[in-house]
């Protein structure tokens, strides 16, 4: 950890410029072991960062890992980023584990050569993920829902003809895109919502909306 303060700074730096809360295991006197400090920092953590250089680490007596291998192994359920440092020569166990972290297509891994470049890439990869997760969890939602319509604000009262009206233009074969217009002040949006939405209740459609805009 000494060997690559300043990288751990600079993760830190790049974690609180996206406004995250780093969670960084740091070595200093405490009443439990290392071991069980890091694996209750993982499993604070939503995203594991690993920074490898020249070291494989210590091995406890007894035990077959390196702490920071076992950190590594015990994050398989996280998503995973992965920064490795320029190094002329590595330790034999520190490089297998490097070559295990290439050939898993499942782990992002990429290298670096100064702090400032692990800073750069470290808030670029984490912006990307967040927000490839951040559109998962939309897909998903929507999914559940089966359907795109917000959900209306008011009722439709006494306008019974006009949303039969307009699910039948969208029954009709060849229909692809249906626009209401009215008065300036009129909006026609919440007819054509009850519309798409009885015809999604009855054949699961999905309908997209153009932003409304008033008529002059």
């Amino acid at each position: 950890m000494r060997d690559l303060a300043d990288e751990r700074q600079a993760a830190r730096a790049a974690i609180e410029r996206l406004r995250l809360a780093p969670v960084m295991f740091e070595v200093g006197a405490r009443p439990h072991t290392a071991g069980d400090v890091y694996r209750a920092y993982l499993d604070q953590s939503h995203i594991f960062i690993g920074i490898y250089w020249k070291d494989y680490g210590w091995v406890a007596p007894g035990a077959e890992l390196s702490g920071l291998e076992e950190e590594y192994q015990l994050a398989k359920s996280k998503p995973r980023l992965i920064y490795i440092k320029s190094s002329e020569a590595r330790g034999e166990r520190l490089q297998k584990l490097l070559d295990h972290i290439r050939d898993d297509d499942q782990i992002a891994y990429k290298h670096f050569s100064t702090p400032a470049e692990l800073e750069q890439l470290i808030q670029d990869d984490l912006a990307l993920l967040l927000t490839e997760r951040f559109e998962l969890g939309s897909a998903q939602a929507l999914t559940k829902s089966g359907s795109r319509l917000p959900a209306p604000l008011t009722s439709i009262v006494g306008r019974d003809v006009d949303v039969a009206a307009v699910s039948g233009y969208l029954a009709r074969d060849g229909v692809r895109l249906l626009t209401l217009t009215g008065p300036n002040r009129r909006r026609p949006r919440p007819w054509l919502d009850s519309g798409c939405a009885w015809r999604s209740r009855r054949w699961a459609a999905t309908a997209n909306r153009p932003p409304h805009r008033a008529t002059r």
